[in-house]
């Protein structure tokens, strides 16, 4: 009896440990409504959507140290050019920021309710939800050189190695835009709303934002090849550099881990309230708390 009661206890522990690799080592007050966190210039940068601020937190003291005032309703974050850029979906505006000053530098009108603001193949991107389009700014000139119409309503951003792909809240398409000609195509993939996306070099993961699932994407074919069901409402995942696929889930205020060996849920950890963007900076998984007023780090390994 005792030598199966040994057994089963390290059975059960084996289990937790596989199941809970996971979890949230800091949680960083930083005001009502984060939206997304990116890694730059020795720190991680916060949209606070509430008050149209973007917060930067020190990551060795998991705390924010200050702030820039930016235009209404900021979300999306990106890096490039020396700069920190951010959509204001309030504002119809993409703002950019130095990270020395920590002060608005440009400020780029674009189309209508910007939804995601990318850095990718040399230029500045900006999806117009409420346009139909895509914006493509110049960074040295901060201005609009493009405007790609893409149809529905363009929503996430991802790059792969030659192209870089369009979400949207109103299906069934997920679109490629080629960088090198503005030209766009088309891809069903079977979602009702594939708005969020995270990639790898040849992979593209869309989730559904008011569905239940994320479907793999083959980035030289557009043709989906899997389809996962990780919970009510997926959000914006990433990639992390190790190759892990995580993807937050509104409806269950969690993160899912993907296998990409497997095309299956490998983990599910609790965080904080609405997660809407996840990204990978220093090394951790930082999950603002969209229905709260924090940021959840989260350590993988």
């Amino acid at each position: 009896m005792a030598r199966l009661l040994v057994v089963a206890l390290v059975a059960f522990l084996a289990a937790g440990s596989a199941l809970g690799a996971s979890s949230p080592v800091a949680t960083i007050p930083t005001g009502l409504q984060p939206c997304a966190a990116v890694e730059g210039f020795g720190a991680v940068w916060v949209s606070i959507y509430s008050t149209g601020r973007i917060a930067r937190i020190d990551p060795g003291r998991n705390r924010v140290t200050s702030s820039v005032g930016v235009g209404a309703q900021p979300c999306g974050l990106a890096l490039g050019a020396g700069s920190v850029w951010v959509d204001g979906y309030g504002s119809d505006t993409i703002e950019r920021i130095s990270p020395k000053t920590r002060k608005v530098t440009k400020q780029i009108r674009v189309g209508v309710r910007p939804f995601d603001v990318a850095f990718a193949f040399g230029s500045v991107w900006s999806t117009d939800n409420g346009s139909r389009r895509v914006s493509r700014i110049h960074p040295r000139r901060n201005r609009v050189t493009h405007r790609i119409r893409t149809g529905g309503a363009p929503a996430g951003f991802a790059a792969t190695a030659d192209a870089l792909w369009v979400g949207s809240t109103v299906g069934p398409n997920l679109v490629r835009i080629d960088p090198r000609t503005n030209r766009v195509r088309r891809f069903p993939v079977g979602l009702g709303s594939p708005a969020w996306l995270a990639a790898s070099a040849d992979t593209v993961w869309v989730a559904d934002a008011m569905g239940d699932s994320v479907v793999r994407v083959d980035a030289a074919t557009g043709a989906g090849v899997a389809r996962i069901t990780v919970g009510p409402q997926p959000a914006d995942g990433t990639v992390m550099q190790n190759g892990e696929v995580w993807f937050p889930v509104r409806g269950t205020n969690e993160l899912v881990q993907i296998d990409p060996a497997t095309n299956t849920v490998a983990e599910r950890v609790q965080v904080g309230q609405t997660p809407f963007v996840v990204n990978e900076a220093f090394r951790d998984l930082w999950v603002p708390s969209y229905g709260g007023a924090d940021v959840r780090r989260v350590r993988t390994d």
